[in-house]
């Protein structure tokens, strides 16, 4: 089973201090460098933003297993991630996982 992480969050940005697509960036390559097992990573904005609700990122990614993204939760370095992105600059989040196996085609 592959574990789907899905993160859409609301950002205060008038508190970045860089550009929103360099806060992506920046934040693609903090994920990068966790070292836990994970593809698949997406950092970006909307592209419809009208039927966001005023949702300016997601974040997603796969994990192998439950304990790959347990361990990824844990991080250090993710941990370092919520501080530098997470409030005041974050100011509502939604966070779910979900199986992220494709179903198999039935013959």
């Amino acid at each position: 089973m592959a574990i789907l992480h899905v993160a859409l969050a609301k950002l205060d940005l008038s508190l970045l201090k860089e550009s929103k697509d360099d806060a992506f960036e920046h934040i693609h390559r903090m994920i990068d460098a966790i070292p836990i097992p994970k593809y698949d990573v997406r950092v970006g904005s909307p592209l419809i933003p009208q039927s966001t609700r005023g949702y300016d990122i997601i974040l997603s990614m796969k994990f192998e297993t439950l304990q790959d993204f347990k361990a990824y939760l844990a991080h250090p370095k993710h941990l370092e991630l919520l501080k530098v992105y997470g409030p005041p600059l974050l100011r509502e989040m939604i966070s779910f996982q979900v199986d992220g196996t494709a179903p198999k085609a039935k013959l």
